[in-house]
């Protein structure tokens, strides 16, 4: 640790009114099987895992074997590194073996991955004699002369990503049916990924999957793996509408790994500059000791920033300190890379041409890169989830060390893990959500489904309520889907796009993102001053079109910000679920349900923050917005208390802060809302028709306002601040300490008061 800190000092990354702390976690060797998992492989599979000098499985890999030859659904949660690519790969290659007319499909959620599972297959089959079992890639960059063979002559094993299923082999399936028909296995990696809207798509997506097999007579077994899930039989089983068998082997092995977590003191006004410049010291002060690693990076741009800024402070450390490091070891993995570069830099890693890798979550998956020492995050990642991704990229042995340094940015949640170390490494996995009952999403499903099979009956179970009777409503009313050699539904069914409107946002012709109605709305109104990826953009121009439209962006002067004066109403609409809670005469109710937002703009200012002058002033031409369908849960104290009632505008906060720390989602996923008078305070989902953040936020409210409270005590401010509670730009008078006051109150009477739950409308007693 000393070592690390002094050559972060010498370069230039470590300062001293920075915030620092340390701490390390012990390595956990693997717990090997008792060879009964082995002992149910044939010889053949036995002598191939010998030729790759594998003589015995881990006691998780022998678990999960066993239950998928005795033809359960299995799911495995298990770190990074310990075997899970192995843990399914023999059970199929098993059933393969003895069914050679037998197929299985792999589902990856990115192509870089189906890329690399096929490398690490072929590992395998190579090594099995008597029988070849081929595999192939089937995915967007597949060329129609190879798209075509393959459908006239499917391999054993195809590995693919979800939007082939739903384009190809459910679209087309006509053209698939000997594969479809000989169906073994299907293989979910990841699927940690498979959460919030784009998890609700696959969900629904997996469902039709495999209703449209089960009318076919095919029952395929699924396996499904992630390394970070806390839920994993619940998330399987949510994402398929299938029954599993759970194997969980959560910190059953890991490499001794040393964490680094700094709050830098950098100005506002030069922030993001001198954040990548400190990033970029520390990496080649890494570099300069011999450790090969991965940098983190928040965007795209900030990566490619951060290997110019490398090159140049190499070629000066090399003119002022004679300092000799190699400019051709540092290089940029990102989304946009042809096949073959990736590949060069994954090999480059594993051989060491390529040492230092800036990065976005490109990398952050199970691709096999071999091991590297150590992992860089500029800032905290969307979720504690994706964090514990990046930093399972190092230390790829549990007999290897390995080391993690985290920069965090300027905002709430990067500062309170860069300021509790401990905390973090305490915290438990995230529980994932996804919905198939999304009805918005539901509604662009069912055209597809009704084009797969015209035969509905007993489709309820695997497809899930929603999905099962929108379709039945529609073909019990004469509905049919349009039929014809080219025309497919399935087309409409964007698996990663926003809920709702969608807004792409453009620099020139460049597309740098997208947004959502409420995000277009709330940041990129006209003329606002939008801010992506560190830098600040003026909105030119909004086009509009039925279902979204386009933003058109210039580049800004880097010390403006608008800020608008928004007022919003909810209105309920429906009541899901609820919980009621009593004591002396208090009461405290939680809700989950569907809300109409209302949000009108009365005013726009444009600031100077160098001088703090408002520069203009005006009110936006679409200045009024409704957002129907939102889904939302609420927490309503139901004593009269004039003295807990202010205490709701802070509470609304705890509730947003603490939910970024007990649910995976994005900060964009939720928004805050209370009403002081009737003593409510709210959190509204983004998307229209809910992906089940809500409704996991009804049955975690306390843990929420647990840990909001830990990130508003542990924040030195006296009533509250944009490093704890307080939102950027807002107006909110916030006083922590009547929030955290009020939600103790809340969390006392659910303890102790009596309980009782919403059934057909009314309270009923719970014993």
């Amino acid at each position: 640790m000393t070592d690390l800190l002094a050559a972060l000092r010498d370069f230039d990354a470590l300062r001293p009114g920075d915030d620092l702390q340390t701490n390390s976690l012990e390595a956990i060797p693997p717990r090997y099987g008792d060879g009964s998992g082995m002992r149910r492989l044939s010889g053949r599979m036995r002598s191939a895992l010998h030729a790759m000098q594998i003589e015995r499985l881990y006691e998780h890999q022998e678990d999960a074997i066993q239950y998928a030859l005795d033809g359960s659904n299995v799911v495995l949660q298990a770190p990074t590194a310990s075997g899970k690519t192995l843990a399914f790969q023999l059970p199929l290659l098993e059933t393969l073996m003895d069914n050679p007319a037998g197929h299985a499909l792999m589902i990856y959620p990115t192509k870089a991955l189906a890329l690399d599972q096929r490398e690490q297959l072929m590992k395998l089959t190579s090594s099995i004699t008597g029988g070849r079992i081929d595999s192939w890639w089937y995915d967007g960059d597949t060329d129609p002369e190879t798209r075509a063979a393959l459908r006239k002559r499917p391999p054993h094993i195809l590995i693919t990503t979800p939007e082939m299923v739903n384009n190809t082999f459910l679209a087309h399936a006509d053209l698939w049916d000997s594969f479809l028909s000989n169906l073994r296995w299907v293989i979910v990696d990841e699927m940690h990924e498979y959460r919030g809207y784009f998890g609700s798509n696959v969900s629904l997506l997996l469902r039709r999957f495999a209703f449209h097999l089960s009318k076919k007579g095919v029952s395929p077994q699924f396996f499904l793996c992630s390394a970070t899930c806390a839920n994993a039989r619940e998330h399987a089983e949510n994402l398929t509408g299938l029954e599993f068998v759970e194997v969980n082997a959560a910190n059953s092995m890991r490499p001794w790994r040393e964490f680094t977590f700094i709050s830098p003191d950098i100005p506002d006004f030069r922030y993001w500059e001198i954040l990548q410049l400190r990033t970029v010291n520390a990496a080649l002060a890494c570099l300069h000791a011999g450790k090969s690693l991965l940098v983190f990076c928040p965007t795209r741009k900030f990566a490619e920033t951060c290997v110019g800024i490398a090159k140049r402070e190499i070629e000066r450390l090399r003119e002022e300190r004679s300092m000799e490091l190699d400019p051709s070891v540092v290089r940029v993995f990102r989304a946009g890379l042809s096949a073959e570069e990736r590949h060069e830099i994954q090999e480059g890693l594993k051989q060491g041409s390529a040492q230092l890798v800036f990065t976005t979550n490109a990398l952050e998956l199970g691709l096999d890169i071999g091991g590297l020492d150590g992992v860089i995050l500029a800032g905290f990642p969307d979720s504690m989830m994706a964090a514990w991704q990046r930093i399972g990229r190092a230390g790829r042995s549990w007999r290897s060390d390995a080391f993690v340094l985290y920069f965090a940015r300027n905002n709430p949640l990067d500062i309170f893990y860069a300021s509790n170390l401990v905390t973090f490494l305490q915290k438990p996995l995230d529980d994932l959500v996804a919905s198939a009952s999304n009805e918005e999403l539901v509604e662009k499903h069912v055209p597809a489904l009704l084009f797969e099979t015209e035969d509905l009956t007993e489709g309820e179970p695997i497809l899930g309520t929603a999905l099962f009777e929108a379709a039945r409503a529609i073909q019990q009313s004469g509905g049919a889907p349009v039929r014809n050699t080219r025309y497919r539904p399935h087309q409409a069914v964007d698996l990663r796009g926003a809920g709702g409107q969608r807004f792409v946002v453009r620099d020139g012709e460049a597309e740098i993102g997208t947004l959502s109605g409420q995000q277009q709305f709330r940041e990129a109104y006209q003329r606002a001053i939008y801010l992506h990826g560190g830098r600040r953009y003026r909105v030119n121009e909004i086009s509009l079109t039925g279902d979204g439209g386009e933003i058109s962006l210039s580049t800004a002067e880097p010390y403006l910000r608008t800020d608008a004066k928004l007022f919003t109403m909810l209105t309920e609409q429906d009541i899901f679920a609820g919980n009621r809670w009593s004591r002396n005469g208090s009461a405290v109710s939680t809700f989950y349900g569907k809300v109409l937002m209302t949000e009108t703009m009365t005013a726009v200012e444009e600031i100077n923050e160098q001088t703090g002058e408002v520069v203009d002033r005006w009110v936006p031409s679409n200045n009024a917005a409704r957002f129907a369908n939102a889904h939302a849960c609420w927490v309503c104290l139901e004593t009269e208390s004039q003295e807990m009632a202010d205490a709701f505008v802070t509470l609304q906060h705890l509730l947003r802060v603490g939910a970024l720390f007990t649910i995976p989602l994005d900060s964009h996923d939720i928004g805050p809302h209370c009403d002081v008078k009737q003593q409510k305070a709210y959190l509204v989902e983004s998307y229209p028709g809910g992906i089940g953040i809500a409704r996991k936020a009804l049955q975690r409210w306390q843990d929420i306002l647990k840990a909001g409270i830990q990130v508003a005590s542990s924040c030195s401010c006296r009533r509250g601040c944009p490093n704890c509670v307080v939102p950027p730009r807002s107006r909110d008078e916030i006083d922590k300490v009547k929030g955290i006051a009020l939600a103790e109150e809340l969390m006392g009477i659910a303890q102790e008061g009596q309980h009782a739950t919403i059934e057909s409308g009314l309270w009923k007693p719970v014993a």
